[in-house]
């Protein structure tokens, strides 16, 4: 494990990474967006005909809002895009409509029409933008969005005063935006002409309320694990002692050996990421420092990088191609190195940052928004970039009370957290840092992460939780007997968040959430009658059961074991049409098979369900 002179405490490790995306200066930051380098331009629908207006349809497909993380389901309460300009424009009747569709493509020669949902209706609205940055609108209806489907998105405006703009765009293929009309007609507009390109747009996501919990899982090892990273709520990598390398492809039901030919790693590992199942990058110091790099799963690994006398601290993949990489500093500058072919080769060139005194960094202590970021030090600081780490751009935010800062971790460009003896936030970038409230259990806090106002620490053998942005900490965390080293947080299916930390002897910990409570998640009328599978599945104690109904009626939801016997009733009573998601908690019911059923006046459906305790 790596050591520091200056502490007496063993070294801590959190894993902090957020993946890079955007290659400009954001003022208005999305939680979620689909922006990449391709970018070009289009008019369509705020830049033309300021008499008529016009209009835009444009799809989104499953996955597009990927940056800096893959967007969860929940209700989309801002919606954003890129302007080509500056400009100050009022807008007549400005309209926008959302729907989801199974389809890649829009149709072609017509205009989508089937459950589009109308979530912004103003007589007259006013855009101020600012070139290349992104514009928010606020939706006067959130829209529950579901990230397994396409979203299609509609906006309307029937004439303008001012300057109108243009937004930025990139090509696919396909049919991916509707433009209309060909010739001035009044609105609403009808379909005109199709293209293959989608605009840079970006999304809120307002999540429901969730309750949280956190589960042992069986790694299948007992040597330290001291980085983890989650890309998604079902794929994770976990690694440390001896080359140690663990994955899960089903959200930890199972971890396998991801380094199942050794002799190619050597030492320990420090920091790992992940793009996926198959790639993954990780760091080793076993006196000089070096980077592996896998494709294939874990099967392989490959030797990318080595630098003599360093010690690389945290690696953070923007995309599959761009990546940057930070380490203790060597010759008295900080090992700073930036990757452009996916990790193949490395290069600090233009990115020189002096150490002052004997400064130096901790494994997993780094974040990324945008083109921001941020890293801990053992002086009393977090450095911070605001344009991908080049010569010159870096500051220091001075963080009074923590000399050594183990975690940090950024949820927007202004607003983040970092842990060390105590737990801090700034909202203002990493400029200023000010103590947050105070966190139970007593040492040194060595990792964080969460999304939002929600974070999760993890100090000793315990995890801590806040869901006001550090103004208050619960204990209802994880308590167990192996202290905990790394934090990676990520979205769950269901709009909550979901992730895992790990620590000694192998330990590793799942956080759940789950929505509380009957929620209606949807706010269009289902096509069908649906039930369901129940998620997670198997669970422990809390799963989550999800219907449609297409029109209103009188509802039986009940649970029933393997003999047929009724466990549970969950639900009992008339309920509008609608799509609705359900927490069963079977805190009181032993392990082993159960099944559950829906029962309307004109549809019955049962699945089965798995309790493991």
């Amino acid at each position: 494990m790596k050591t520091k002179c200056s502490l007496c405490f063993t070294n801590a490790f959190a894993l902090l990474a957020l993946l890079f995306a955007l290659t400009v200066n954001l003022m208005a930051q999305p939680q979620y967006y689909n922006y990449n380098t391709a970018v070009g331009s289009n008019v369509f629908p705020f830049g033309v005909n300021p008499a008529t207006g016009k209009s835009i349809q444009t799809l989104y497909l499953p996955g597009a809002f990927s940056q800096p993380s893959p967007s969860p389901s929940g209700n989309i309460s801002k919606i954003y895009m890129m302007a080509v300009g500056s400009s100050n424009t009022t807008y007549t009747q400005l309209t926008i409509k959302m729907g989801l569709t199974t389809d890649v493509d829009l149709p072609v020669g017509a205009w989508y029409t089937t459950g589009m949902t109308t979530v912004f209706d103003q007589s007259s609205y006013n855009v101020v933008t600012t070139a290349d940055q992104f514009f928010a609108i606020t939706l006067t209806t959130p829209f529950a969005y579901d990230n397994t489907k396409s979203l299609v998105v509609e906006i309307i405006q029937c004439g303008y005063s001012g300057t109108g703009f243009g937004v930025r765009n990139t090509s696919l293929s396909g049919t991916k935006r509707h433009a209309g009309p060909l010739t001035a007609v009044s609105c609403p507009h009808p379909w005109g002409n199709s293209s293959a390109i989608t605009t840079h747009t970006g999304i809120d996501i307002a999540p429901p309320n969730c309750s949280y919990s956190w589960a042992t899982q069986t790694s299948g090892v007992t040597n330290l694990l001291q980085a983890v990273w989650a890309p998604t709520s079902s794929i994770c990598w976990a690694a440390g002692a001896a080359a140690t390398v663990r994955k899960t492809t089903d959200g930890g039901t199972t971890w396998t050996n991801a380094n199942p030919n050794p002799g190619v790693i050597t030492g320990d590992v420090y920091n790992i990421w992940a793009l996926d199942a198959n790639t993954a990058i990780l760091t080793t110091s076993p006196g000089a420092t070096f980077i592996y790099r896998t494709t294939n799963g874990g099967t392989n690994w490959t030797q990318v990088f080595t630098q003599t006398g360093g010690f690389i601290d945290a690696i953070v993949m923007s995309s599959a191609t761009l990546g940057y990489a930070y380490g203790d500093p060597v010759g008295a500058r900080w090992s700073l190195w930036k990757t452009t072919d996916g990790g193949a080769t490395w290069d600090s060139t233009g990115m020189y940052l002096a150490q002052v005194g004997t400064e130096a960094g901790w494994n997993n202590a780094m974040s990324v928004v945008g083109t921001n970021i941020w890293f801990g030090t053992n002086n009393t600081k977090v450095y911070h970039s605001t344009n991908g780490g080049l010569t010159g751009s870096w500051t220091a935010g001075v963080t009074t009370g923590n000399v050594s800062t183990y975690g940090v971790w950024f949820t927007s460009a202004t607003n983040g957290m970092c842990a060390g003896t105590i737990a801090q936030k700034t909202t203002d970038g990493g400029t200023t840092w000010t103590n947050a409230g105070t966190v139970g259990g007593a040492g040194n806090m060595t990792s964080i992460g969460g999304s939002g106002t929600n974070f999760w620490l993890t100090r000793g053998n315990n995890t801590y939780g806040t869901t006001d942005f550090g103004t208050t900490w619960t204990g209802t965390g994880y308590t167990g007997t192996a202290a905990l080293w790394a934090t990676s947080i990520t979205n769950n299916p269901n709009g909550c968040l979901g992730g895992w930390s790990v620590g000694a002897t192998g330990t590793i910990v799942k956080l759940t959430g789950n929505p509380v409570g009957i929620v209606n998640t949807n706010n269009q009328i289902p096509n069908e009658y649906r039930l369901a599978q129940n998620y997670p599945n198997p669970f422990n104690p809390t799963t989550n059961f999800i219907f449609a109904l297409p029109k209103a009626g009188n509802v039986d939801l009940r649970v029933y074991d393997v003999l047929g016997r009724e466990v549970e009733t969950i639900v009992s009573e008339f309920k509008s049409a609608g799509s609705y998601t359900v927490e069963f908690n079977a805190s009181n019911l032993t392990s082993g098979v159960y099944f559950y059923t829906l029962r309307t006046d004109d549809f019955t459906a049962t699945k089965k369900m798995v309790l493991i305790k």
